[in-house]
């Protein structure tokens, strides 16, 4: 799986391009990020909260990599963060 390019609210892998964000999955799936549950939260889906990071986790997934956005504004709760550490 090759991540082709980024532009301001477009990613392309593999030769496709998603108009949304993405996460993909261990099996190779591209699926849609599922921001709105960060934004209930934030009020923004710019931070992270402990809701989407559960809901990203699998099982077996040694490495979480977390696309910042063309900004750079994306970032871990503090939740999120202290729920990937143990």
């Amino acid at each position: 799986m090759r991540i082709e390019g980024t532009e301001f609210g477009s990613i392309t892998i593999d030769g496709k391009t998603y108009d949304h964000d993405v996460v993909i999955r261990l099996s190779g799936k591209v699926g849609k990020r599922h921001k709105k549950l960060s934004k209930e939260k934030y009020g923004t889906s710019h931070i992270i909260s402990q809701a989407e990071a559960e809901d990203v986790f699998e099982a077996g997934c040694d490495q979480l990599i977390v696309g910042a956005g063309q900004a750079g504004n994306v970032r871990l709760s503090p939740e999120a963060k202290d729920f990937f550490e143990t």
